[in-house]
């Protein structure tokens, strides 16, 4: 399992690794002490987990990780105490080792939930609703709007759904939405 730390503090970071050397899944971490250094990487490759600071440039990052082929686990660091409904996807420099360990047990846990699922070459019902948006002649825009979610989110979608079928074109998805019963011949335009 590969992390990526995104974190401007050289103690904050060391300590992190330090946590996450416990774990026997972790075999990869790399650390990035600005936003940009981290951006670069990111499309580069993609981690399983990325642990960033909530003070990082995050629309460049969040565009970096649209691209990548595969969706990390976020878990956000903030320099603050949290709430207590905080989430297990939030942590905090001021949190003990019992509650950093069991919120990154629980990104572990899921990343691998992850990984099964996108080793399913069957779509998603979301992957099915975008695909069926697409077979439409939407724009990935117009898909975000009808589906509140943002442009990178379809795009990834996408980019799934063309790796699970192998269909690179919107002819080829039209053709199969319709012969898969995603949409009916009579709802194209």
């Amino acid at each position: 399992m590969k992390i990526f730390i995104g974190e401007s503090s050289y103690i904050i970071r060391k300590g992190i690794i330090q946590l996450l050397s416990q774990f026997k899944e972790v075999d990869i971490i790399k650390e990035f002490s600005t936003s940009d250094e981290l951006e670069k990487a990111l499309l580069e490759s993609s981690p399983n987990i990325l642990i960033i600071n909530t003070a990082f440039n995050h629309e460049d990052i969040e565009t970096a990780i649209s691209e990548s082929e595969h969706q990390p686990v976020i878990l956000h660091l903030f320099n603050t105490q949290l709430p207590h409904d905080s989430t297990k996807t939030h942590l905090s420099v001021f949190e003990n080792k019992a509650t950093l360990t069991e919120k990154i047990e629980n990104a572990i846990y899921i990343s691998n939930e992850n990984e099964n699922i996108n080793d399913s070459e069957e779509l998603s019902p979301r992957e099915k609703l975008v695909l069926k948006h697409v077979a439409l002649g939407q724009t990935n825009k117009e898909i975000a709007e009808k589906l509140f979610i943002s442009t990178h989110t379809v795009i990834s979608h996408r980019k799934n759904i063309t790796r699970k079928l192998n269909i690179k074109t919107v002819s080829g998805l039209t053709v199969y939405a319709i012969l898969n019963k995603i949409i009916g011949i009579d709802d194209i335009n």
